[in-house]
């Protein structure tokens, strides 16, 4: 999966976060704003909030649900023989609500990222190891300048305050997208 879709649903799925959480909408303004206009890499970088924003709605609204994997090599998991060419279909929605590994899996909670980077195959928002998604890193930076943007321009207003129903295709989207009024804020 690649292109501009996986992008737009995460960035759908973010200002839905932004929006129902508004002391997180807040700070990651406040944030964006100290930085004032420049768009560089190097302002972005200067963005960590935003970016535990980013991937904590990555986590808790993952844009695909699973992976599909074929051995190439018998494997064990879990105490079981896995022969090899058996598909594996890891479960990345099951992996970001484990309690074990994300304490209050339902709570919205940007700060589990600050300072932290979970252990491989703990955070799978673009798949993992050798054939983890080659445009991660593009998909960051473009979902990290977008919102930067928007919400250094922008006052948004969520029109409606539920969690959208997901479409299910390829992608986890919100069925009909979020509503949102905007003005300008400038």
């Amino acid at each position: 999966i690649a292109g501009h879709e996986t992008t737009a649903v995460s960035l759908a799925w973010t200002l839905y976060a932004l929006h129902r959480h508004p002391e997180t909408l807040a700070r990651a303004r406040a944030e964006v704003d100290a930085v004032g206009d420049d768009a560089s890499p190097e302002a972005l970088a200067r963005l960590p909030y935003l970016g535990a924003v980013i991937d904590e709605t990555l986590r808790r609204y993952p844009i695909i649900d699973v992976v599909f994997r074929r051995l190439l090599r018998p494997a064990t998991f879990a105490g079981y023989e896995v022969p090899a060419g058996v598909i594996l279909c890891p479960a990345i929605v099951l992996v970001h609500q484990d309690p074990n590994i994300y304490p209050d899996p339902e709570r919205f909670d940007p700060e589990r990222f600050l300072g932290k980077k979970p252990r491989p195959h703990e955070y799978l928002p673009f798949g993992g190891g050798n054939r983890r998604c080659i445009g991660a890193a593009f998909s960051l930076y473009e979902s990290r300048l977008a919102l930067a943007t928007v919400l250094r321009e922008l006052e948004l207003e969520l029109l409606d305050g539920e969690l959208p129903a997901v479409r299910k295709n390829i992608v986890l989207a919100p069925k009909g997208g979020v509503r949102m009024r905007l003005r300008a804020r400038r």
